[in-house]
């Protein structure tokens, strides 16, 4: 049984006990009841709101004697709860001082310790907020506090806590709104995970920034970042409090509870610390600021305190968040980010070379569609919609021995209906037959070379033409495609512009049907979704007796929905073979009978990938279009040497 904890896995629970406004005793119960259950749960770090213990918005009670004792009673009480485990409970509630100073802090609580306490820095004394006149910044505390049954801590905004791989820092609410927030100066001292006790009010548009702001934070300090803000059991005196709950990380919401969604008691999220430290480790200005950040506390003699537990890592057999099972597809906002992309690079260079036209092979196939679609799109930016500019975009249906008539009447009609310059037609059946002969091959020898002929026949009259045309041959293959080494070297393997090599098949299915949702003719739109409803194949054996085409890529290589979701967590993450097995399980747990074929295709993929490296070291340029590129030119190096790993 898979233990997710073993894959650097930390589970975070927000806890929303049920709070009694001014009355730390009865609300500590329900958070001890919370935080035992979750901690048996698996959960190795729980958290509440700000003030929760006593509730934000208690105003001038906080003044109160009887509110002070009574949340240090219940802060024992939670003390004295936690002994029987090794999770960290964090707390919002009040200190005060033996100077009589009161600040709102965040306690860490571990295995019966207060490790810590995390004073608020930053207190809002404006709009509908009055802190100032309760609290006092935390910003210049660093000093140790002793109680008779509390015992002795620190208590400070300069600490982080840790146990084995999870290393926590605190800020406040408004400490992240600040223009210099403390959780940076934390991140860059190890903290993976930031917790943030909130209180934040909602008005207008606030939920939206807010959000913005949590995942900009996670992105940029490569972390998780969990935002816990209070809920409806505040007073609404003068304002509202949703609730709203997020979890981030590096810059993707992975759990949330809407504002005025909080409906269960808690939000529970399985955290990825291996994700953030791949992120951190490629990171290059991000590590310069953590040597810049150490060099200026060894000058200035200012530094953060790191308390380390023993590590517990407790069993964690089911995975708590969701997994995309089109990660790819997940990133891309609207699909016209792409095409601008794509079409801008192709663009530049029809400028720089002073190109007349654009030379596409058309198969009938997926790539070759949206590559045709990005030509087009790029005479438009030219000037020549319609065909009526300079640039020219010229469809080009190179007919063979393994050409099916299904698919050479979709590439015709595709052609026709799609508004190209120039439509041409020409068979490779004669000049293949020629070429096999003159290798001394039999009639009906269906080797590799047979098949690679009628590629290398294809590339080499598209470069022809080209030279005939003054312009530029657009490549088809896709992402998926140079990952597994699945063309054949310098036939489709090349061409002057790869349009498509930034983006992997499950996108390149997007694209296409994208361009039939916006297609005006009603031929055009039944052609595209005619294509997406084809197998995928290169079509370079000749059909059966039927017709039909005999071969089927994704039955000898496996599915695509797989092999980009392995790209995908391989190349971005750095993920072991046994963890993307694992995720997969996870993302596709609704698709039985693909999941009977993940180990052969995952072996396939990991083969292949290193086998075929040497394809990808001769690329020609293309746009990077995702945040991972296979170019020997702008993401990825590798030998060409290295044949298999596991």
């Amino acid at each position: 049984m898979i233990n997710w904890a073993e894959f650097g896995f930390v589970r975070v629970s927000a806890v929303f006990p049920e709070i009694k406004l001014g009355q730390p005793l009865a609300t500590a119960q329900s958070m001890i009841h919370h935080f035992g259950l979750l901690s048996d749960q698996g959960s190795s770090i729980l958290l509440t709101a700000e003030l929760a213990l006593t509730g934000y918005s208690c105003e001038d009670l906080f003044h109160s004697e009887s509110l002070i004792r009574e949340s240090e009673q219940a802060l024992i009480q939670i003390k004295k709860a936690s002994e029987s485990y090794s999770s960290f409970w964090v707390v919002g509630a009040p200190l005060r001082l033996q100077d009589g100073r009161f600040l709102n802090c965040a306690w860490v609580f571990h295995h019966g310790k207060v490790l810590g306490v995390i004073p608020k820095l930053f207190l809002p004394n404006m709009g509908e907020f009055y802190e100032r006149r309760w609290f006092v910044s935390g910003r210049t505390v660093n000093e140790k506090f002793s109680h008779p049954e509390l015992g002795e801590f620190w208590v400070s905004p300069h600490q982080v806590f840790a146990s084995g791989p999870v290393r926590i820092g605190i800020e406040i609410c408004h400490d992240l709104w600040a223009p210099r927030e403390p959780s940076t100066a934390l991140a860059l001292k190890g903290a993976n995970v930031i917790l943030n006790l909130s209180a934040s009010n909602e008005v207008v548009g606030k939920a939206a920034f807010r959000r913005k702001l949590v995942e900009v934070q996670s992105q940029k300090l490569h972390c998780a970042y969990v935002y816990l803000s209070a809920g409806t059991y505040e007073s609404s005196k003068d304002t509202v409090f949703s609730g709203h709950t997020l979890f981030a990380e590096l810059g993707t919401i992975v759990g949330e509870v809407a504002p005025f969604f909080q409906n269960e008691p808690h939000l529970t999220v399985d955290l990825d610390l291996e994700r953030m430290t791949n992120a951190r480790s490629k990171d290059v200005c991000y590590l310069e600021s953590v040597e810049h950040d150490s060099a200026i506390a060894a000058q200035t003699g200012r530094s953060i305190m790191v308390h380390t537990v023993p590590h517990v890592a407790p069993r964690l057999s089911e995975l708590k968040r969701k997994v995309e099972a089109y990660p790819f597809l997940a990133e891309i906002p609207d699909f016209e980010d792409v095409i601008q992309i794509q079409t801008q690079g192709l663009l530049r260079r029809v400028e720089s070379a002073q190109a007349q036209s654009l030379i596409v092979g058309v198969s009938g196939g997926l790539d070759s569609t949206h590559a045709l679609n990005v030509a087009l799109r790029t005479r438009a930016l030219s000037g020549g919609a319609k065909g009526k500019g300079k640039l020219k975009v010229i469809g080009v249906t190179l007919p063979g021995p393994g050409t099916s008539e299904k698919t050479l009447l979709i590439a015709r009609t595709l052609l026709k209906e799609s508004g190209v310059d120039v439509d041409l037609e020409v068979p490779i059946s004669e000049a293949v037959a020629q070429q096999m002969k003159d290798l001394g091959k039999s009639a009906t020898d269906r080797s590799v070379v047979y098949e690679n002929t009628q590629a290398r026949q294809r590339t080499q009259i598209l470069f022809n033409l080209a030279n005939e045309h003054r312009g530029l041959l657009v490549g088809t293959g896709d992402l998926s495609e140079l990952a597994l080494g699945w063309c054949t070297f310098n036939a489709d393997q090349m061409a002057h512009y790869s349009v498509n090599g930034g983006i992997p098949k499950t996108v390149v299915k997007g694209l296409v049907g994208y361009w039939a949702d916006l297609a005006a003719s009603r031929i055009l739109k039944s052609t595209l979704e005619k294509i997406l409803d084809l197998p995928i194949s290169p079509e370079l054996l000749p059909p059966d007796a039927n017709g039909q085409m005999v071969q089927n890529t994704e039955n000898e290589i496996g599915s695509y929905r797989l092999h980009d979701f392995f790209i995908y967590h391989f190349l971005n993450h750095g993920y072991s073979r046994e963890k993307i097995s694992a995720l997969a399980e996870v993302a596709f747990s609704d698709d039985a009978e693909l999941l009977k074929t993940l180990p052969r295709t995952l072996a396939i993929f990991y083969d292949r990938f290193y086998s075929q490296q040497f394809k990808r070291t001769t690329l020609p340029p293309g746009p990077k279009v995702h945040s991972v590129s296979l170019s020997p030119r702008s993401d990825f190096r590798l030998p060409d040497e290295i044949q298999k790993r596991t």
